[in-house]
């Protein structure tokens, strides 16, 4: 698959990334190393595709995507927040993002922590930064969408319930779901309906791209179990067997492999149910939720 709309896209947020970094490093060059490690943290690889989802999102609410570069990636640093604390020894304890070390290895467990403090309060920055021809209502939706979708009502949420599975030998389905619905599934949803909110799009465009989101959300986590076991180091980027090491809960271990696969093929044909109207920005949609099934990293 060749996803050429998305290999544009993460050119042009990654130029974005860099000119949003600059303009930091100008204001304060005293805080050079923590700056240094937000660009590596940033620009270590990723193929953008919560910030292309909300570019995406836009683009179907008749907005043009120049118009919302800086909210999209103020999305990518507070998902690159996310990763940084998500690796730290008292999370996951990972050695490798993205085919590197991760931030505590490169710097220290001190300054990784503040690493991703910074990307996070940068990242809401950006999403506040005014954009010419929206409304500022719209925007304040989008953000607080966003904030919502990070908070202890998403993103953390969900993290916390991940932390206390790894304690518990009574944790099931129920639980799974509400993991990953709030650590995964909320940012992917945030990022899509943001950009939708940014285009003053109709309730109906909100229905069906929420629906989508929904769908995506649960694909991309089935499919990222998967590949925890299936995957290689140098294909993933990052040690394979977190999962199991950390006893976490996942599809696999509840399902097995073949019927994750399955459920993972039926939320991906739900996706395309949803945005099947919307022309060649849909068929991008389309397209992402079609390469979830085939990624190997």
């Amino acid at each position: 698959m060749s996803l050429e709309f998305l290999k544009e896209y993460e050119i042009i947020i990654n130029e974005n990334i860099k000119f949003n970094l600059d303009k930091i490093r100008n204001l304060d060059k005293s805080q050079s190393s923590i700056i240094d490690g937000m660009e590596y943290a940033l620009l270590s690889g990723g193929k953008r595709i919560r910030p292309a989802l909300c570019i995406l999102g836009s683009l179907i609410g008749g907005l043009e995507k120049s118009k919302v570069l800086n909210f999209a990636s103020g999305i990518e640093f507070i998902h690159t927040y996310s990763l940084v604390h998500d690796d730290l020894p008292g999370m996951d304890n990972d050695s490798l993002r993205r085919g590197k070390p991760t931030c505590h290895l490169k710097y220290s467990v001190g300054e990784a922590i503040l690493i991703g403090d910074s990307l996070l309060t940068h990242g809401i920055l950006l999403l506040l930064d005014s954009i010419d021809g929206v409304r500022l209502e719209n925007q304040i939706k989008a953000t607080r969408l966003m904030l919502e979708a990070i908070g202890l009502l998403g993103m953390i949420g969900g993290q916390s319930a991940d932390l206390k599975q790894e304690k518990s030998c009574d944790c099931g389905l129920k639980e799974l779901e509400y993991i990953h619905k709030h650590k995964t599934g909320k940012l992917l949803e945030g990022a899509l309906l943001s950009g939708a909110l940014l285009a003053n799009s109709s309730e109906n465009i909100l229905n069906d791209l929420l629906g989508y989101g929904k769908s995506f959300g649960l694909a991309f986590q089935i499919t990222d179990d998967i590949l925890d076991l299936t995957s290689s180091v140098e294909e993933l980027g990052k040690p394979i067997g977190s999962d199991l090491k950390n006893e976490k809960l996942t599809y696999l271990k509840i399902f097995g492999a073949k019927k994750a696969k399955e459920m993972a093929f039926l939320e991906v044909k739900e996706c395309k149910n949803h945005i099947s109207k919307y022309g060649v920005y849909g068929n991008y949609l389309s397209e992402l939720a079609d390469y979830l099934l085939e990624r190997r990293k």
